[in-house]
């Protein structure tokens, strides 16, 4: 007779039997999801180094390189450039002069959102010029001419107050963002193929004047009976330009005012023949002067924003002898205009029009042949009514002298 051993299993026992089974299970399914996992990662970041740059994370600074194209600047080289930024809103955090103006510019910034404002010279080097307003303020940030009185009794134009003509005036402005991380990382973005990360940006900006030349010649009938305008023979002012301008919006001032026109030279003659220091034998020429100026207020750049009276030019006139002075007026609001505007009402101004350098003209005759400055005849001053001045001669002639 077999006989057989019996032993006896508790139920825990069992239990504890069937969960590591289960365990055992389980964990040959976390490996198998484990590695299916570790191979879907990969092939996703090669496929994404493909396509993007790669976001990496960096404590220390940014770097930004910054060039200057200063081809549209058309002023004299400034003393050097001032450097402006504002971090994470429109307060000017930090600002420095420098005198390096290579083309270049190293900057170190942290973490941030920046604004920045190149001008020409600093501010102290205008003063008595320009006066600026809102310093502090990025989007604020404007400039005004000063303005001074004619008090001089004896002055033809006294009682008038004028616009100090502006020094030339340059502006770049730029925003950039180094954007962070936590713990104070710096995000940045590497790219493998070309090696270049955002970690050091370059950065090119362009210095744009806010100033331009006003071209004015006049067609003069009777030019040679005039003092030389180097002595003083003609005075003026022109009325309606924009009294300063925002820096970084490039807008022109809405607020006008006048600018004295007291530089002039001779810009040529019609046609000579005879001796022009005779009555009745009158030369006529061109008269010329440049002055700086903001140009034509906001909202009234365009011919068709413009009525002749938008724009007034006084001209005052010395007879070559001194005695005598002639005044001669004109609405010009219609004979200024920029580059570009045809006086349609399909011609368009924006910012970058006008940050350009403008030549505004007024080309005689200024309103008409019937309506050209005629000067009475004069001889000059000293005794034997003889003129020295050997451009008013006229071509040579032979003349016959009795012996």
């Amino acid at each position: 007779m077999k006989s057989r051993t019996i032993i006896g299993v508790s139920k825990k026992m069992q239990t504890a039997v069937r969960h590591l089974a289960t365990l055992r299970v389980l964990r040959n399914l976390i490996i198998a999801v484990a590695n299916i996992s570790l191979f879907t990662l990969h092939s996703s970041l090669l496929s994404s180094c493909d396509r993007e740059p790669l976001e990496l994370y960096k404590k220390g600074d940014s770097k930004v390189d910054i060039f200057y194209d200063w081809s549209y600047y058309k002023g004299p080289t400034p003393n050097g450039i001032y450097v402006m930024y504002a971090k994470n809103g429109d307060k000017f955090t930090y600002r420095y002069p420098t005198h390096d103006m290579s083309g270049k510019e190293d900057e170190n910034v942290d973490n941030g959102s920046y604004k920045q404002l190149v001008m020409t010279n600093t501010f102290a080097e205008y003063e008595g010029n320009m006066r600026f307003y809102d310093t502090d303020d990025f989007e604020k940030i404007r400039v005004q001419s000063e303005y001074y009185n004619i008090t001089n009794q004896d002055a033809w134009d006294k009682g008038m107050r004028y616009m100090e003509e502006p020094m030339s005036l340059g502006v770049a402005i730029d925003s950039f963002e180094v954007k962070t991380g936590t713990d104070g990382l710096i995000f940045y973005e590497y790219d493998k193929d070309s090696g270049v990360d955002s970690l050091n940006q370059q950065r090119q900006d362009t210095i744009r004047p806010m100033t331009t030349t006003l071209t004015i010649r006049v067609k003069v009938r009777g030019i040679n009976y005039m003092k030389p305008p180097e002595q003083g023979g003609v005075d003026g002012y022109i009325t309606g330009l924009a009294n300063g301008c925002s820096l970084t919006k490039f807008w022109r001032s809405t607020e006008v005012g006048n600018i004295k026109l007291n530089n002039w030279r001779i810009d040529g003659y019609e046609s000579r023949s005879g001796n022009t220091t005779r009555a009745g034998d009158m030369q006529v020429g061109w008269i010329a002067t440049d002055i700086q100026t903001f140009g034509l207020p906001h909202g009234r750049e365009l011919l068709i924003q413009r009525s002749e009276k938008s724009n007034y030019i006084k001209l005052h006139f010395t007879s070559l002898d001194g005695t005598k002075t002639t005044d001669f007026s004109y609405d010009v609001g219609k004979m200024l205009r920029y580059d570009g505007d045809d006086g349609t009402q399909e011609a368009t101004f924006t910012q970058a029009d006008v940050s350009l350098q403008l030549d505004l003209e007024i080309d005689a005759p200024l309103i008409d042949e019937e309506n050209l400055p005629t000067l009475p005849y004069s001889q000059p001053e000293g005794s034997g009514q003889f003129d020295a001045q050997v451009e008013d001669w006229g071509d040579d002639q032979n003349v016959d002298v009795p012996m």
